[in-house]
């Protein structure tokens, strides 16, 4: 535990499975399946879903054997958790139920909202969005009511994604805006990061000015949680590596030290090496990125080399040409949101949202806008007759006001002064 606390989850998975090798000796399947259940929420806190699978199913059979029925609820809701970050929320669903069916037989009212606003989550990944806000309405005041901050602020953030999912908005706007101000008052940086992404998907259409705030503020969040987890990580290398070894007075010792300060030394120059590289190849699959959206809304022009095309996959440049084309059917529609693009791309919007950041290193919402504005430039120039709000219409903007604005903020000039250069 003092190693998962550390998030030093190889040194606390190694220990577990000791814990749990000793446990099986006494064929206890109550303890056994006590030791599983540990090593699984190990796992799970490192973010390995799929490793912490085959542990909760066989601490689920052990907790069964053993008529443990509060160890049951609590395995059943991590196979849910499980699942649920694997993608398959079918099968999450079925944990899941189970584990409220458990907590509610058991009386106990805190642990099955908790499961309720698990159940949300996994109903959000299926698009039952009126089912997940049911159950969210319940937890919410009961999680309020207690005085359990964290559980509440969490709960608003899913109800503000349940609420932004069916387009109200302004709805989700309330929600997130309650959530971030508890989460910064407990000083939850990671889920704050979430409430004010969710408020600036809200206030982007609109209140552009409000959602770039919102922006910034997840930035800055971002930012230090890197830092945060560099000093830490800075602080168990000289923890291991520096004060010890320097404390010694042996100069055979002071001889190693200093080996391992230029060992380190040395590593850390190749890793900023490495991530400067990283940095380097991202930046051109933006670039790639950004002139596939134009080569493919420039199809009766020679078509350009795209620069570091090389650099995508056959699969990633399928979907953002699957995306174009989604993005150009529906326009004309007024229906650019993302579910609807997921849906018709046979996604989920988290899954589509992680697709397009990790191929283009910005928001699916960010990049269909930009699919939208290459294509007004196009409309602006070929069709210098039509109106500037049917240009905004035909590119899924409400009204001439919005369309100008977001043009502005992209090109820096307006949609008149761009035709009137042309």
């Amino acid at each position: 535990m003092i190693y998962f606390r550390q998030s030093n989850y190889e040194q606390a998975a190694n220990y577990a499975k000791q814990c749990y090798k000793l446990d099986e000796k006494s064929g206890d399947p109550d303890i056994m399946s006590s030791s599983l259940n540990t090593l699984a929420g190990i796992y799970i806190g490192a973010n390995q879903p799929k490793e912490a699978e085959q542990y909760i199913l066989k601490g689920i059979a052990l907790a069964k054997q053993a008529k443990n029925s509060a160890r049951m609820a609590v395995l059943l809701g991590m196979a849910s958790e499980a699942y649920h970050a694997q993608g398959n929320d079918e099968e999450a669903l079925k944990y899941i139920e189970e584990a409220c069916k458990i907590e509610q037989e058991l009386g106990n009212e805190y642990k099955l909202m908790v499961r309720l606003s698990q159940k949300a989550s996994v109903l959000i990944g299926l698009h039952d969005y009126a089912c997940a806000e049911i159950l969210l309405s319940k937890a919410i005041p009961f999680f309020e009511q207690i005085g359990d901050k964290q559980s509440h602020a969490i709960a608003r953030n899913k109800m503000g994604m349940v609420l932004l999912c069916q387009g109200r908005k302004i709805e989700a706007v309330e929600q997130y805006r309650i959530a971030a101000s508890i989460l910064k008052a407990i000083g939850d940086r990671g889920n704050e990061m979430h409430s004010r992404k969710g408020l600036y998907e809200s206030l982007w259409s609109s209140n552009p000015d409000s959602a770039k705030i919102e922006l910034e503020r997840f930035n800055e969040l971002k930012d230090s949680l890197y830092n945060l987890a560099s000093a830490e990580c800075l602080a168990r290398y000289n923890a291991e590596f520096g004060t010890d070894w320097l404390q010694h007075e042996n100069e055979r010792q002071k001889a190693t030290t200093q080996k391992i300060i230029i060992l380190g030394c040395v590593l850390l120059i190749l890793f900023v090496g490495g991530i400067s590289l990283l940095m380097n190849r991202r930046m051109r699959m933006r670039e790639a990125a950004l002139q596939a959206i134009i080569n493919e809304l420039q199809p009766q022009k020679t078509p350009i080399e795209i620069i570091g095309q090389e650099e995508l996959s056959t699969s990633d440049q399928e979907l953002l040409a699957r995306l174009v084309t989604a993005v150009k059917s529906n326009m004309s529609q007024g229906d650019v949101s993302i579910e609807s693009l997921a849906s018709k791309l046979c996604l989920t919007r988290g899954q589509l949202n992680r697709r397009i950041k990790s191929i283009t290193g910005v928001t699916t919402q960010q990049y269909v806008l930009r699919i939208r504005l290459e294509h007004a430039r196009l409309l602006l120039v070929d069709n210098k007759e039509t109106p500037i709000s049917e240009v905004a219409l035909e590119c899924g903007f409400e009204d001439a006001t919005s369309f100008s604005r977001a043009f502005r903020r992209t090109f820096e000039k307006s949609p008149s002064q761009y035709r009137n250069e042309r």
